[in-house]
């Protein structure tokens, strides 16, 4: 309705006006009409190389006023501060609290590296929540210890997830195709961190 628009400032790029509306509208709920599209009988598309890159310069356009831009950030800076939490708890139960490091050759050693690897990555899971719940979605925060614990479990299962998606993404990359470990490691980073952050997003913090 034309109510749903207000006193917003609309600034479409291309031909994603809807977009436009549904980010910067004022309204509660929105409904869905299917449209199919059949093939083009005459004339030419206007979908070029030149509207792909400005729908995507639409959305950076809009992760920039809505703030998701900076939220984004915020979310990969956390996310570094967990690698740092990762690595240092490893390196802390490995070399100095007695867990046996994980290229250890004997099955004993290699399980107990596993055990610390396991301690230090729900360790920077936990630290990832707490940074993301009191600093990346503070707006979105709800008080209680019920709701911090569901929000909890939806982070943990969800990162897990990425996690999966990171090492089966890295090994398909660097063994099926060839890539480079490092480049494949970093693609596959990015990768899990958008799940991560969409997922999250969408789920935990709703």
């Amino acid at each position: 309705k034309r109510q749903a628009l207000g006193t917003a400032r609309l600034s479409p790029r291309g031909y994603k006006i809807l977009l436009e509306i549904m980010i910067e509208g004022k309204f509660k709920n929105a409904a869905e009409v299917p449209f199919i599209f059949e093939s083009r009988r005459g004339g030419e598309s206007k979908l070029n190389a030149k509207q792909q890159v400005e729908y995507l310069k639409h959305l950076f356009s809009l992760m920039q006023r809505t703030g998701e831009l900076w939220r984004f950030l915020k979310f990969c800076l956390v996310g570094a501060s967990g690698v740092i939490v990762n690595y240092g708890l490893y390196w802390l139960l490995t070399r100095l609290a007695g867990f046996t490091p994980l290229d250890t050759a004997t099955i004993g050693g290699i399980a107990s590296g596993n055990i610390a690897m396991a301690i230090s990555i729900e360790t920077s899971i936990i630290t990832n929540f707490i940074l993301n719940n009191y600093l990346t979605f503070a707006d979105r925060n709800v008080r209680g210890l019920r709701a911090f614990l569901g929000r909890l479990l939806k982070f943990n299962v969800i990162c897990l997830v990425g996690g999966l998606i990171q090492i089966g993404g890295a090994n398909l990359l660097t063994i099926t195709l060839g890539i480079y470990d490092l480049v494949s490691i970093l693609i596959a980073i990015i990768i899990a961190t958008l799940w991560n952050y969409v997922l999250n997003t969408m789920l935990t913090w709703k």
